[in-house]
């Protein structure tokens, strides 16, 4: 927890100094060379709204900052990691989930790597909205869903979720990268008004 704590102090100094607004950070790095994770501080950084997201992906940082802007709300930065088509239903998971968006959590390690720190949250079981834009930066998926589950598997990354979609196909055969932001609500329509100004 302190090594956590610290390095989560180590970025808001970085969004200070350097005025930043969001920041992704290639978090396997870190494990090796100071041995504790980015999850918590990614946790905090987005609770605070500014964007944090992880493994350098730079196009889910962008999404995440995107949806903030036109949503006023955190993103769940969550990897798809288990389609039922049948069912069009996905499970989500990841390890930094924004501590706001949970209901409860739990302080647990890091999935992948055993250290550090990550929550395992509780998400509302509500409508939601998942997007992404794509490295091209012209391309992008959304669509709305419902959170229908929360899962506590140990074979999975901290948060996890099972979410109902209309159709699941993209993820299938041509999804915008692993990473997807997911968001509280239904902003499907206004996510699209204002995709269509850039």
């Amino acid at each position: 927890m302190d090594e956590s704590k610290k390095l989560s102090k180590a970025f808001e100094v970085l969004t200070i100094r350097y005025e930043l607004e969001g920041l992704t950070v290639r978090c396997f790095d870190l494990l090796g060379k100071i041995h504790t994770t980015g999850c918590l501080g990614l946790s905090l950084l987005n609770r605070n709204r500014i964007i944090g997201t992880c493994e350098g992906d730079i196009p889910a940082m962008i999404s995440m900052y995107l949806l903030n802007k036109i949503t006023g709300q955190p993103g769940f930065q969550a990897n798809p990691s288990r389609i039922n088509s049948d069912n069009n239903e996905i499970v989500f998971a990841h390890c930094t989930l924004p501590i706001d968006m949970a209901e409860s959590y739990d302080v647990m390690t890091h999935f992948e790597s055993g250290i550090g720190v990550a929550l395992r949250g509780k998400m509302k079981e509500t409508d939601v909205t998942i997007f992404k834009l794509n490295a091209n930066l012209k391309d992008y998926y959304v669509a709305e869903g419902k959170i229908t589950e929360n899962l506590e598997e140990c074979n999975l990354c901290r948060t996890q979720i099972v979410m109902k979609l209309d159709d699941v196909q993209y993820f299938l055969t041509s999804p915008h990268g692993n990473h997807h932001i997911i968001v509280y609500g239904r902003h499907k329509d206004k996510i699209m008004q204002h995709m269509m100004r850039l």
